[in-house]
């Protein structure tokens, strides 16, 4: 989403807005509150983006650990994941 919305984009934040999109200023805490709700934390939501890059790489933990700042142990844990019947992607 990021890439088509705002392919070059200066911000290196995770979250932007019209407004924020131009900038590279960070979104407000209540920004992020009221759109994402306070059951879900940050974290989770690194936690599910590094798994979505691990499906759509095929499990390279080179990029993962590229991509994210993890070690090659930790991007490991991630892709060891990637077959169990709980994550199966069915995206169409």
């Amino acid at each position: 989403m990021r890439q088509q919305r705002w392919p070059a984009t200066a911000n290196p934040h995770l979250f932007r807005t019209e407004h924020t999109g131009r900038r590279t200023e960070e979104c407000s805490k209540r920004w992020i509150w009221l759109t994402i709700g306070p059951d879900l934390s940050i974290a989770a939501i690194r936690e599910d983006r590094i798994l979505d890059e691990a499906h759509a790489t095929g499990g390279d933990v080179r990029r993962l650990a590229d991509l994210f700042g993890l070690s090659i142990q930790a991007g490991t844990r991630y892709t060891s994941v990637l077959g169990h019947p709980d994550l199966t992607n069915d995206r169409a």
